[in-house]
């Protein structure tokens, strides 16, 4: 069987670099990581707990914490989770525990693939399909359904070059190298391009969701969730694109590339945490919690609007 020229590569390279070895930039994202997928189960646990304690019907009306909107956030959490577990792939322990010498960089052309076409896709669309349907402008829980749907071009994409012959002669295979010299991950050119469409695509699409919902939030504790997420979820996405794209195109050494790929890292890890936060934490906490206080609060902001 012909192997793919991003496949090839990946063997060569295997072939002629030694397994890398961790660095604190490599600590440091299996920590970051673990605290991402540690958030996820607890936002997983919490919704499961919420459903069980709202029987009556009383806390689910809260916030629209109702079950149609239960589903779209357990996958939220569910991305959320897979996006820290794909980052397994670029760590030197990881990879150089479960793969022999000359394979172990075919996780870095999988992390891409799990990483941004599927886990990422999945992630932002869920929060979009969430703010979407706080201001009336999605029906839940079929539009659910278009998550998986928004997930299918993106790891379609990175499956068809992963994919193509070796014997396609246009296809640009110094875009598929997998690793530097030293055998860290250092980011596909075509990965990168894949990235940068996902996020000039979902940028506008969020940033014009958080505005809507912050001008009809009915209180300013909502309104500031609204901007928060503008802060911590749109604005690191170019920061990101920025980070990795830059390990596809130095000539990048081993001090250098587990430090830029952990930059890139960062500035999803707080968009993730800050969806897990805003969008599952803090909405059940209010129904818990306030449940008798939200009425009042939100009476008496209203009554300072008017008066001001």
């Amino acid at each position: 069987m012909q192997a793919s020229v991003a496949v090839a590569e990946a063997l060569e390279a295997g072939s002629l670099t030694p397994p890398p070895a961790a660095g604190g930039a490599d600590f440091a994202a299996a920590a970051l990581a673990a605290a991402i997928a540690a958030l996820s189960v607890a936002a997983s646990f919490v919704l499961v707990s919420f459903d069980a304690r709202a029987r009556q019907g009383r806390l689910r009306r809260v916030l629209d914490l109702g079950p149609s909107l239960r589903g779209p956030r357990l996958l939220l959490a569910f991305f959320a989770g897979l996006l820290a577990a794909a980052e397994a792939f670029r760590l030197p322990f990881f990879r150089g525990a479960v793969l022999p010498p000359r394979r172990h960089v075919m996780p870095c052309l999988a992390y891409p693939l799990v990483a941004h076409g599927i886990a990422e896709p999945g992630m932002l669309a869920c929060v979009l399909l969430l703010l979407r349907s706080s201001v009336g402008g999605a029906w839940l829980p079929e539009s659910a359904l278009a998550v998986p749907l928004a997930c299918l071009p993106f790891v379609t994409a990175h499956v068809l070059v992963l994919a193509t012959p070796a014997t396609v002669v246009a296809y640009p295979g110094q875009l598929a190298n997998a690793t530097d010299g030293v055998g860290h991950c250092a980011y596909p050119a075509y990965a990168a391009t894949l990235l940068l469409v996902l996020v000039a695509v979902y940028m506008p699409l969020l940033a014009t969701a958080c505005w809507d919902v912050a001008a009809v939030a009915i209180n300013r504790r909502l309104r500031a969730r609204a901007y928060a997420l503008v802060t911590f979820v749109v604005m690191p996405l170019p920061v990101q694109v920025l980070a990795l794209a830059l390990t596809s195109v130095w000539d990048i050494h081993q001090y250098t590339s587990p430090t830029v790929g952990l930059v890139g890292f960062l500035a999803v890890a707080v968009a993730a945490e800050a969806t897990l936060v805003i969008l599952v934490m803090l909405p059940v906490h209010d129904a818990l919690v306030l449940v008798e206080q939200v009425p009042v609060a939100t009476a008496g902001e209203d009554a300072h609007d008017l008066a001001r």
